[in-house]
């Protein structure tokens, strides 16, 4: 008798398990301007296919390889968001491209992560001197007009690229783009308004 109970009490628990939700699954969240995911290790988010330009904030606590790519609604990889090894933090910019057309976003990951979608024009604001660690995605009040000048550095060990975008949030100009430091000036082509930095260290980037 004791025997069957014992096989009743895990028959129970076994079948608690299969109805449980994967630890792994996202939650999601949604505010009157981002969209907010959360979760653990590997996943796939479906989202309404959209070829409209946005940012992602990106967090990830976790030791090994770390990676985000949108995905098309082929299911082929478009753009690369993220890819680290360990814990990351950073900003990204998405739809930049007029063939792009987002259906989904593809986490490699083997820790904790979070994703915040949001609008381009949530970028963040982009200052006279504006200073960042790693990567991130600004944005000028208005569209950059006659001849200017920014002067850039970066103190990572890995690739370091600053793109320019048209009010649309179209890829325009590749301004910078090494392996390890830099420090160069660069001219700020007419027609900017946002700039997306890819780096893996400490950055900046004064305009006059």
């Amino acid at each position: 008798m004791r025997s069957l109970r014992v096989l009743a009490a895990l028959a129970a628990l076994v079948s608690t398990a299969l109805l449980a939700p994967p630890a792994q699954a996202a939650v999601t969240a949604q505010t009157s301007t981002a969209t907010i995911y959360r979760g653990e290790g590997d996943q796939v988010l479906r989202i309404r296919a959209t070829t409209k330009t946005g940012i992602v904030k990106i967090s990830h606590n976790g030791e090994g390889h770390f990676a985000v790519w949108t995905l098309k609604p082929s299911g082929t990889e478009d753009d690369l968001l993220a890819n680290e090894v360990g814990v990351y933090k950073g900003t990204s910019a998405f739809n930049t491209s007029t063939s792009s057309r987002t259906a989904a976003f593809s986490i490699k990951a083997d820790g904790a992560w979070t994703l915040q979608v949001l609008p381009l024009t949530k970028a963040r604001a982009w200052s006279i001197t504006s200073r960042g660690n790693g990567d991130d995605v600004l944005r000028l009040s208005s569209t950059s007009r006659g001849l200017h000048r920014l002067k850039v550095r970066h103190g990572g060990d890995g690739h370091f690229a600053v793109w320019t975008l048209d009010a649309n949030g179209r890829t325009r100009d590749l301004l910078a783009n090494k392996v390890g430091t830099y420090a160069g000036t660069v001219s700020l082509p007419p027609g900017t308004r946002y700039a997306s930095v890819k780096a893996n260290g400490t950055w900046s980037i004064v305009r006059d």
